[in-house]
């Protein structure tokens, strides 16, 4: 039995009167079937999980599956009747052989135990009258910190070209390994050449033809410096 369309409008109208509705886990949510909890929150829009509950000290989200709404007078626990105290005796009579013996005062019958105090406690061991079971633990929580850990790459390596000279960068997840090593100019287009991508040789060819232009511009004027001196040195001559 699971939470119907009835009971979700039931829960918003609670809600909506700023109380926490009680609900009950049923065997779908697992390790914790059979225990209550409160509602916090309703997303009636969600796919899955949109039911928030409060139990111990987590609250998350669940799916209509999941709950139920108790059923009357579950959850409340019946105090044992009090044994009524011995009434006085009346006057005692005279002592001596012929007297009947007193019946034995009736034994008060043990109070029945309500549905939610039958449900087996799913624990190690189990809890002291009257106290409250601790939570068993929620495996929902782990589940989704391995998941995005476990999108994290392992390694990174990028390649930067500034200021005419190509470095590379390695990095093995947050931590860094290499930093700004420098890396020669034939090497660091054998690496470009060797990723087969069509937008990345573009961009390479854009950087290589750059360092052609100043290599050219450099050799010019290196020659007309040479010109320069080699004309003076004529002069002397």
């Amino acid at each position: 039995m699971s939470l119907s369309s009835a009971d979700i409008a039931h829960l918003e109208a609670v809600l909506a009167q700023g109380k926490k509705p009680k609900v009950v886990f049923t065997d779908a949510a697992g390790q914790i079937a059979g225990r209550s909890g409160k509602v916090v929150a309703l997303d009636p829009a969600g796919v899955d999980d949109f039911v928030t509950v409060a139990f111990g000290s987590d609250e998350l989200p669940f799916s209509a599956g999941e709950l139920r709404l108790p059923a009357r007078g579950e959850g409340t626990r019946r105090t044992p009747p009090r044994q009524r105290a011995a009434e006085p005796a009346g006057p005692a009579g005279p002592s001596g052989p012929g007297l009947l013996p007193e019946e034995p005062a009736p034994k008060s019958k043990p109070a029945t135990p309500s549905a939610s105090e039958r449900k087996t406690v799913s624990t190690s061991e189990a809890p002291a009258p009257g106290a409250e079971p601790a939570p068993a633990p929620v495996k929902k929580k782990a589940a989704r910190a391995r998941s995005a850990q476990s999108k994290q790459p392992e390694l990174t390596i990028t390649l930067t070209y500034e200021d005419g000279e190509w470095a590379v960068a390695a990095a093995r997840g947050a931590r860094t390994v290499v930093k700004g090593a420098k890396v020669a100019h034939p090497a660091a287009l054998a690496m470009c050449q060797a990723s087969g991508s069509p937008e990345v040789g573009e961009v390479v060819s854009e950087v290589v033809e750059k360092i052609r232009s100043e290599a050219a511009e450099e050799a010019s004027r290196l020659r007309r410096q040479l010109d320069e001196a080699e004309a003076r040195l004529a002069e002397l001559n």
